[in-house]
This record gives structure tokens, C-alpha cells and sequence, in this order.
């Protein structure tokens, strides 16, 4: 296949966002120093913070904290010193890494600063990469590379994997900097994000919330480069959209004459994965890669290798496989399926044996079970927990439009839900309208007085059966002018006529409503539309009907 030269954002100047803004963007303070902003900031970090007590501890200072960063945002001066942070060493299975955990306050400021910085540079960045952008993530990636998996098998049978060596703490503050000034000239915001990337003598603070964001504006550029040499293929859109960019939740597609363009590149963070026909190509798509990295001062660690697709795909704490098969006729047919990583199933197993808390063993089932709900193994489950709590699991990998189920209506209390805008008979009148349905009940609030004169007459302890019972009437629901109504009306003659229709199978019908005003009240009478020159709908302007008010018009073709 070959390179697509005119996609968007493939380019060294930096895309604009929304056909509204350019880089490098002039003034941010503008929303970053907001006492909203602030707020917001304040809440979703504190409510983010796993101590309760700690939590509790801090939400009554709000306003001294937010009141403080406004002035300290406002004028520029908000720092971050070695003397605001403390580091932890955190073990990652056989990983060892030494975070910084900056206190409460200083966490606030930062994700203040980063949340509307964020709003404008990750529209920029490529659609197949994930870490730490909202709506993105490892179960979301791991879906995309399934789907590409099964749509072009042939493209996907080999891949190469790699991982940065130390990527945090080989990234170079300088080059840093310098691609911050290409995102932002705010003479403001700028010393503040200077002071996030020098916060560490060499490097990028693992920890601090500016990180992840700047970690993966570092590789933004090489991933544009990568994606007009690697592969592709395309998908029929049936919405035939034009395409404007990524999105920030991470289901923008790029699409070129209606066509959504799927690339075999995939980035989480610092571990990339590139997937061809041939090793060959693979390659050489390795060695550009690595000139890539190395004009930033990065390399790539020894463990890199090129693979086949049916050998499992060992990403994102999945081992994603290719299978083909020979049918009958010769033809070879592709699926795929994901198994659990290893070390994950015996983390979870040594954890679960050890727990004797029912509600800690609840949380570690959950959060098992929300990656062995992205893979295939059901029966794995079923081996490790209890056949109680696997029952209360649900199996379901994809969720599913109420629209994709043929429902029955909604009886309540044995009668029948008609939804839509309460009218009168009159103004309908010389109108054409579609009877949906009828009930014959009597009105609620009839019913309401009745069973107040009844428990009134047992207080009083007088005879009930004396009692007049609540008169019923016709409950109609209409489609009039593509909307949802329904109306009363005690009429014999209206309510026989419906009666009739339903009884020879004509219910739903096309009708016109008249009213008759010579007799004490306005009477509805039922007669032909085409009296009043109404034209019957088309089997097409019900089926619009029915997708858009959720009511069955069409009767089943026989």
C-alpha cells in the first residue's frame, strides 16, 4: 500500500484545533487562572485521594487553598521545589521505580495548570496511542488492535515490540522545553512549565501530573513520522463523516473520501508496537524508527524482537493471538483471541489465597474481572473464585444498544405505558394523526377520588359497595406532526370504532380526527385523512417514526 501524502497533522507545523486556534497559542492564563478552574482542580484531586481521613482532612481548607493558588497562578509565582515532594520507591512485578509525590496543594496547582493545557495539545496527537489520556486507555488500545487484527489479517500476521530504555529519565529537558514553547508562547504559563520539566536534574519527574502529558507530546512527533511509512487499511463509514483530527476521547477516526484510515502503529507511552506482512519490512521500520528516537537522545531497550502474530502479541497485560483455519473449499479464515498475561493471573491468585476480607476480596474479583472481561477466559474465572461470586458476574464483552432488542411494551400494574405529550381531542380537530394504540381505564385522578370516599366511608363506618365506582374511559396514543401524544375521551362511538380496528388486525391506522360541537360537548369522531386531503404515510416515513418515538407502526411482512 502506498504512503498517503495529504493526511492532516502529517506535517512538521503543528495542526490547528478545532479550525480555531494555532500554535503557539498566546495566552492559556486566561483559563487557567479562574477560581472554576480551581475549583475543579481541587475537587477532582481530592476527591482522587485514597485515604478518607486525609480526604476529610483537607475539603474544609478549600478556600484558603483555591484563594492561595489564584494569586500564586495569576502572578506566575507557582513553584514546585524538592522541598514539596517526597519520594517512594513503588516495585512494578519485577520493576523498581523511584516516584515523586508532591503534597496535596501543589497537586492542585499543577493539574490547574495541565487540565486546560491538555484541552488544546492532545487533539494533536495520533488516534493509537492511549496512557493517560481521558477516554484512552489500556483496555480501549487493546480493542483497537483486535479490531485491526481481524479486519486486515494479511498486514497484522507479523509485529515488532519495543520499549524506550529509562524513557522518563532520558528525556531531554531542553528538547523539552523547546517543544513546550511550540504548544505555548504565554510568557505566564511558561516558567511554570519549565519548572515541572527541570524539577529533577535530568529528566522528567515520575509522579508529577505535567508528566504524563509532556512524555507523550515528546513522542508526538515521531508517531506522525511512523504513521506515513507504516501500513494501513480502511473502513467502510456509513455516516460517511469528514474527519477534522483526533479527538480528546479517543474515538475520533482519520478519514479520507469517507473512508476511516486505520494505522498498524501503536504507541502506550513508551512501548511501541508495529505490525507488517513481512519481518523484512519490519525492519526496516525499526532502523527509521531508531533514528527517530536517537535525534531525541533516546534508545531502545535490548529486549526488542520481531514476532509472528500467531506466536501472541505479549501488550497491554494481553496476550493477543492470530489463528487461521482451512475451511472445506480451501479458503482461509482469520480470528483472534486474548488470553490474561501470565503474571497477572498469578498476582491476582496469590493475593485472592492470602485475603479473608469479604469486602477486599470483592475489590480484587472486581478489578480482575474488568481485564478478564477484555480477554477470553471465562472458565479461568470460573476455575479461581467461588461458583457464588462468579455467578454474580456478568459476561458481557461489549455493551449493547437498547435499540438493537426487540422489547415488548411496558406494562405497569398490568396496564399499558403510553408515553408522550398530554392533549385535548380538540386540537386535533380536521388534523390527520396515526393511532398507535387505546386502553379503556378510568383516569387516575378518578380512581384517586374514589378510593378517598372509600376510606372516608370506612372511618365513618358506612357501607362502600355505595360508593359510585370510577367511570372509565379511552386512553388514546397518537402520532400527530412526528410527535408523541395521547387523549382522554368517554365517547362510545370513538372507543367502539377503535374496538373494530383492532378486532380485524387494522391497529395501528392512518385517521383524521373531527370534531362535532352540536351536541352539549365537543365529540371526537374518527374519518377518512383523505376527506381533509392528508396523504397516507410511506412505509419509509414509518420506519422513521418508529426509530425516532420507539413504537411499533410497521406490521411483520407475512
Amino acid at each position: 500500500m502506498t504512503k498517503i501524502e495529504d493526511i492532516p497533522f502529517m506535517n512538521v507545523a503543528l495542526p490547528r484545533v478545532n479550525n480555531g486556534v494555532q500554535f503557539p497559542i498566546p495566552d492559556l492564563m486566561s483559563e487557567i487562572a479562574t477560581m472554576q478552574n480551581i475549583e475543579e482542580a481541587f475537587d477532582y484531586v481530592v476527591g482522587h485521594l485514597e485515604c478518607a481521613e486525609q480526604r476529610d482532612n483537607i475539603r474544609p481548607k478549600k478556600a484558603a487553598y483555591c484563594k492561595r493558588l489564584y494569586k500564586l497562578l495569576k502572578s506566575g509565582q507557582f513553584r514546585i521545589t524538592e522541598a514539596d515532594f517526597r519520594e517512594l520507591v513503588v516495585k512494578d512485578g519485577f520493576k523498581v521505580r523511584v516516584v515523586q509525590c508532591p503534597k496535596v496543594f501543589h497537586r492542585v496547582g499543577c493539574h490547574a495548570i495541565m487540565v486546560p493545557f491538555e484541552k488544546y495539545t492532545y487533539p494533536t496527537l495520533i488516534t493509537n496511542t492511549a496512557a493517560s489520556i481521558k477516554g484512552r486507555g489500556m483496555h480501549w488500545l487493546h480493542q483497537i488492535v483486535e479490531e485491526d487484527i481481524l479486519a486486515d489479517p494479511e498486514n497484522m500476521k507479523m509485529y515488532y515490540q519495543c520499549d524506550i530504555f529509562h524513557y522518563y529519565d532520558s528525556i531531554s529537558q531542553e528538547l523539552m522545553m523547546a517543544q513546550t514553547r511550540q504548544y505555548t508562547s504565554d510568557p505566564v504559563l511558561l516558567p511554570m512549565m519549565y519548572n515541572f520539566i527541570t524539577l529533577l536534574k535530568q529528566g522528567l519527574s515520575k509522579g508529577l501530573r505535567s508528566s504524563q502529558c509532556l512524555a507523550n507530546l515528546h513522542l508526538s512527533d515521531i508517531d506522525h513520522k511512523m504513521c506515513q511509512q507504516v501500513k494501513y487499511h480502511q473502513i467502510e463509514d456509513p455516516d460517511n463523516g469528514i474527519g477534522t483530527g483526533v479527538v480528546v476521547c479517543g474515538i475520533g477516526e482519520r478519514r479520507i473520501n469517507g473512508k476511516k484510515i486505520r494505522y498498524h502503529y501503536y504507541r502506550y507511552c513508551d512501548d511501541i508496537v508495529i505490525c507488517a506482512a513481512s519481518a523484512k519490512e519490519l525492519w526496516l521500520l525499526r532502523d527509521y524508527l531508531v533514528s527517530l528516537l536517537d535525534e531525541l537522545g533516546l534508545s531502545i531497550k535490548p529486549t526488542e524482537a520481531v514476532r509472528p502474530m500467531l506466536c501472541g502479541l505479549d501488550y497491554l497485560g494481553y496476550n493477543t493471538f492470530l489463528t487461521e483455519s482451512t475451511e472445506d473449499d480451501g479458503e482461509i479464515t482469520y480470528d483472534t483471541y486474548s488470553r490474561i498475561r501470565k503474571r497477572s493471573k498469578q498476582k491476582f491468585c496469590r493475593r485472592i489465597a492470602k485475603v479473608q476480607s469479604r469486602k477486599r476480596r470483592q475489590k480484587l474479583i472486581g478489578s480482575f474481572f474488568g481485564m478478564a472481561a477484555h480477554a477470553d477466559c471465562r472458565h479461568l474465572l470460573k476455575k479461581i473464585i467461588t461458583p457464588n461470586e462468579f455467578r454474580k458476574l456478568k459476561h458481557k464483552r461489549k455493551m449493547e444498544d437498547i435499540g438493537n432488542f426487540d422489547l415488548p411494551p411496558v406494562n405497569l400494574n398490568g396496564k399499558k405505558n403510553f408515553r408522550g405529550v398530554k392533549k385535548y381531542p380538540r386540537d386535533f380537530d380536521r388534523q390527520g394523526v396515526i393511532i398507535v394504540d387505546y386502553e379503556y381505564l378510568p383516569p387516575k385522578r378518578e380512581v384517586e377520588k374514589y378510593e378517598a370516599l372509600v376510606k372516608a366511608a370506612e372511618i365513618r363506618g358506612e357501607r362502600t359497595d355505595r360508593i359510585p365506582l370510577p367511570k372509565e374511559k379511552y386512553l388514546v396514543q397518537i402520532i400527530h406532526n412526528k410527535l408523541l401524544c395521547k387523549m382522554w375521551t368517554g365517547d362510545k362511538e370513538f372507543g367502539t370504532r377503535l374496538e373494530q380496528m383492532e378486532e380485524i388486525g387494522q391497529m395501528p391506522f392512518f385517521a383524521a380526527i373531527e370534531m362535532n360541537y352540536d351536541s352539549q360537548y365537543p365529540v371526537p369522531r374518527l374519518v377518512s385523512a383523505k376527506k381533509y386531503g392528508f396523504v397516507q404515510p410511506s412505509d419509509e416515513e414509518l420506519a422513521a417514526l418508529e426509530k425516532d418515538l420507539g413504537v411499533k407502526l410497521l406490521k411483520p411482512k407475512q
